[in-house]
């Protein structure tokens, strides 16, 4: 069964740029570093939510949040934004993408 993703950057701020994400029924906002390979989750004014994040150069969820779907999705948001980045060479501003 395939599923979709979509994510639109909110907001460039200082500490980064947040993005608002929907997957799965499950949605959120997720931050993305200045440097563009940290991801967290974060509230619509890009303040971290919990210590779960991503580190693209290591490829590990750190500190994963105990409910399996928001770590699944958070995942699959961050991926997809770090993919779509090294691809277009920034931090794209929509994505709209389906997988399995």
């Amino acid at each position: 069964m395939a599923a979709l993703l979509t994510c639109a950057k909110t907001a460039s701020l200082d500490v980064g740029s947040v993005y608002a994400w929907e997957t799965e029924g499950e949605t959120g906002n997720i931050l993305i570093g200045p440097e563009g390979s940290v991801a967290r989750p974060c509230t619509l004014e890009g303040i971290a939510l919990g210590d779960m994040f991503l580190d693209k150069n290591v490829g590990n969820v750190e500190n994963p949040d105990p409910d399996p779907k928001l770590r699944r999705a958070f995942l699959i948001a961050a991926s997809v934004i770090f993919q779509e980045g090294e691809r277009q060479g920034q931090l794209p501003d929509k994505i709209t993408r389906t997988y399995w």
